[in-house]
C-alpha cells in the first residue's frame, strides 16, 4: 500500500510540476539540480557518518508523515537512534546521483550506493542498495518527500 501511496504522490507531483519544468532556463534547472544534489549528499553524509540527529532530522519534509513510512518523524527519529545504535559504517560512498528537476521546488533522485555496515556483535554485511528521493523546497530549504529503497 506504501508503494501505491508512494508512486502516486510522485505522479501528481510530477503532473504538477511539468509544465513548470519547461519554463526553467537551463541555468536555473543546473542550480537546482547542484542544490538538490548537495541536500542528498548531506544527508547520505550524515547518515553514514551516523551525524547529528537534529541536522540530520531537519532534513526530513513532514508532509507525508515521513518520507519512509514510519508515519511519524518521531517514529522514524527513534528508529535511526536506535539503527546508528546497532551498526557502524565502514564504506558509504554513493555512486553517481542522477538529478531530474520536476519544477523550481521539486527534483527526483535516484543512485546507488555499495557499504560495510558491522553491527554491534562485530558481524560485517556488505551490501549494495539503490535509492529513489523526491525532494522539495520548504521554506528555502531543501528536504527530502519521498524516499524509497531497493
Amino acid at each position: 500500500m506504501s508503494r501505491l501511496v508512494a508512486a502516486a504522490l510522485t505522479m501528481i507531483l510530477f503532473s504538477a510540476c511539468q509544465s513548470t519544468t519547461n519554463e526553467l532556463t537551463e541555468g536555473q534547472r543546473a542550480e537546482i539540480e547542484e542544490a538538490v544534489k548537495q541536500a542528498a549528499s548531506e544527508y547520505i553524509d550524515l547518515w553514514f557518518g551516523q551525524g547529528d540527529i537534529e541536522t540530520y532530522m531537519s532534513l526530513h519534509s513532514d508532509w507525508a508523515g515521513t518520507p519512509w513510512g514510519f508515519g511519524s518523524l518521531n517514529a522514524l527519529r527513534s528508529y535511526t537512534e536506535q539503527y546508528w545504535e546497532r551498526w557502524d559504517f565502514e564504506v558509504g560512498e554513493p555512486g553517481e546521483m542522477a538529478v531530474m528537476v520536476l519544477g523550481p521546488d521539486a527534483a527526483a533522485v535516484n543512485w546507488t550506493t555499495t557499504y560495510v555496515r558491522i553491527d554491534s556483535a562485530g558481524d560485517r554485511q556488505e551490501r549494495t542498495v539503490s535509492f529513489a528521493h523526491v525532494w522539495v523546497r520548504e521554506e528555502g530549504q531543501w528536504k527530502l518527500l519521498l524516499a524509497k529503497q531497493a
